[in-house]
């Protein structure tokens, strides 16, 4: 009986610590929301940005990587080809989901935390 309560006895101690250890912890860095500027969000790791497509002919790419130049959208294709179409067609700003994958593959899925305007930016 006296082994059950020392083993007992320890790790409530253990488990006393380990609280006590997490409970000095701050925490610096501010959480990332609507307010957050894009470049914070975009280097957040874990989020998901859910970012509509531009069509530029056979090939798509996400708004996010779009610019604008006078009556133009130009991007850059994942294989260097440069892209352009006329921006006549398309809105000046997007609403955009951010959030996270949660859950496994199977029971999870993207779970909303924000939604941000993104404003196509001119190019440079």
């Amino acid at each position: 009986m006296t082994w059950v309560w020392m083993r007992t006895a320890i790790c409530v101690a253990m488990c006393a610590l380990a609280w006590a250890a997490c409970a000095g912890v701050e925490t610096t860095r501010p959480a990332v929301g609507p307010q957050s500027s894009w470049e914070e969000i975009l280097g957040t790791p874990g989020l998901v940005v859910s970012a509509p497509m531009i069509s530029f002919g056979a090939r798509a790419v996400a708004v996010t990587d779009v610019c604008r130049s006078g009556d133009r959208l130009r991007a850059t294709a994942a294989d260097g080809t440069a892209l352009e179409i006329a921006a006549a067609d398309h809105r000046p700003s997007y609403p955009i989901q951010v959030g996270r994958i949660v859950g496994d593959g199977e029971n999870g899925g993207f779970r909303a935390l924000f939604v941000k305007t993104f404003a196509v930016p001119p190019c440079t």
